[in-house]
């Protein structure tokens, strides 16, 4: 659906539920508007997942092993499904899209410009995500914005840049216990060379209604202190541990210092 133009610096892959024609809809037009074409791929509902994406979710007798919800599982295998893509057609780099997004006019060159200046080796690129913590600027993009490293990763995961490198690692075997935006804000964990752009030129859930909190029947709005705080996985010693190690590693003790003081 919507061949890329000549123009356009990558492929770009619309995560979308069937049930969510609105949706599509609504994205086609924004990136219509931009000159920009896109590829459709269904998400994942709850457990209905192909084959090869089961193992990091259930177990031998298809019930889920993980400790994630229904909807959480979906939202997950639903990026996985776009990593397996990338990998089978050797795709370079790939912007990936939820489908409740709102774009910038300036997007299409601050996407080929980001391309142009980013290091080698990098993974993903986080397009939505405000970050909450102090980062590091890396390279000067149009618009007032930085390609920045992250000294906390933020949450959210509205639209990324995966590289093939990003892709490969995200598709590493083994249970899925986050939910896929919780896991990407700990990129220790895959190996992610993780940067974002800086301020975030994506707004992301521009809808009221999560179609992912529909099918939990719950809406975050409405969840307890204690539920929310539970959902967020709260790091303890062993991950603040692994999160400074991190830090160092990324941003080096002089850049650390000054991201942290």
């Amino acid at each position: 659906m919507g061949a890329a133009v000549s123009n356009q610096p990558c492929p770009i892959f619309l995560i979308n539920l069937d049930r969510d024609p609105d949706r599509l809809a609504f994205m086609a037009k924004a990136l219509e508007k931009l000159g920009l074409g896109f590829t459709r791929v269904p998400a994942v509902l709850g457990l209905a997942m192909p084959e090869w994406v089961k193992p990091y979710f259930l177990d031998g007798d298809g019930a889920i092993a993980s400790k994630l919800r229904v909807g959480e599982v979906g939202c997950y295998a639903s990026h996985l499904v776009v990593a397996r893509r990338m990998v089978d057609e050797g795709i370079p780099a790939a912007l990936v899209f939820e489908d409740d997004l709102e774009l910038p006019e300036d997007f299409t060159g601050l996407i080929a410009e980001t391309l142009r200046v980013a290091p080698a080796g990098w993974d993903i690129i986080r397009l939505s995500n405000p970050p909450k913590a102090p980062f590091v600027p890396v390279a000067d993009l149009p618009g007032g914005r930085d390609l920045a490293l992250y000294a906390r990763v933020p949450n959210n995961t509205g639209a990324s840049l995966l590289s093939l490198s990003g892709a490969r690692k995200l598709l590493r075997p083994g249970l899925r216990d986050l939910q896929i935006d919780e896991h990407l804000r700990r990129p220790w964990d895959l190996g992610m060379e993780t940067y974002g752009i800086v301020p975030a030129p994506i707004r992301s859930n521009i809808f009221d209604i999560s179609t992912i909190d529909a099918m939990d029947q719950r809406s975050l709005g409405r969840e307890s202190l204690m539920k929310k705080l539970a959902r967020r996985h709260i790091a303890g010693p062993g991950m603040a541990l692994k999160h400074f190690n991190w830090q160092i590693a990324q941003l080096g003790a002089i850049g650390w210092l000054g991201a942290t003081f």
